[in-house]
C-alpha cells in the first residue's frame, strides 16, 4: 500500500510541477506579447517641415478630405481590412479612405518608422494602385484614368496617396504642408 501512495504522490507532484510550468510560461508569453503590441504601437516622430514645425498629419489628413474634390463620399476602412489590401512594412500605420465601389476615389495616409520603411511603403503603394487600375479597367475605363493620375508623395516617414479628379490640388496641398 504504501508503494501505491508513493507512486501516486509522485504522479500527482509531476503534475504540479508541469502545471506550474505551463502556467509560468503563459504568464510570461502573455507579458512579452503585450511589450511587442505596445512597441510596435510606437508612432514615428512627427516631420519637421522645412521651418522646423511639425507636420500634424491628422489636419492635413481632414483638410484633404474636405478640401480635395470627390465623386463620392470617402470613409475611412477598417485598418484589418485596410491591411489585407496593401501589403505595408509590419510597424507601419495606415489610414485609408474609400468610396463606393463604382468610384476610384481614395485617400491612403501611412506612418511609417523610419524612410527606408517608408520608401518600401510607397512601393507597396505603387503596386496596389497599379492592381487597382487594372481591375478599373475592364469596367470602369474613366475610372482606371483616375488611378493612373493618382498622387503619391512620400516626405520622410510619410507615405500619402490620393485618387481623384482633382489629384493636383490635393499634390499642392500635401507639399505645401511639408515645405511649411
Amino acid at each position: 500500500m504504501k508503494r501505491w501512495n508513493d507512486k501516486r504522490w509522485l504522479g500527482l507532484s509531476m503534475m504540479a510541477v508541469f502545471i506550474l510550468f505551463i502556467f509560468v510560461w503563459g504568464t510570461v508569453s502573455v507579458g512579452r506579447g503585450a511589450s511587442q503590441k505596445q512597441q510596435s504601437a510606437k508612432q514615428p516622430e512627427p516631420m519637421a517641415t522645412a521651418s522646423g514645425a511639425a507636420v500634424d498629419i491628422q489636419k492635413l489628413t481632414n483638410q484633404l478630405l474636405e478640401k480635395v474634390k470627390y465623386e463620392t463620399t470617402l470613409e475611412l476602412i477598417d485598418s484589418s481590412l485596410s491591411r489585407g489590401m496593401v501589403d505595408l512594412v509590419d510597424d507601419s500605420v495606415m489610414e485609408l479612405y474609400m468610396g463606393e465601389g463604382t468610384s476610384a476615389d481614395e485617400l491612403l495616409v501611412i506612418q511609417s518608422t523610419s524612410e527606408t520603411n517608408a520608401k518600401k511603403d510607397q512601393a507597396a503603394v505603387e503596386k496596389y494602385l497599379k492592381e487597382m487600375k487594372q481591375s478599373f479597367e475592364d469596367y470602369i475605363p474613366e475610372q482606371a484614368d483616375k488611378v493612373g493620375q493618382a498622387v503619391i508623395v512620400r516626405c520622410g516617414c510619410y507615405v500619402l496617396a490620393c485618387v481623384s479628379s482633382d489629384a493636383e490640388r490635393a499634390q499642392e496641398m500635401i507639399v505645401e504642408a511639408f515645405q511649411q
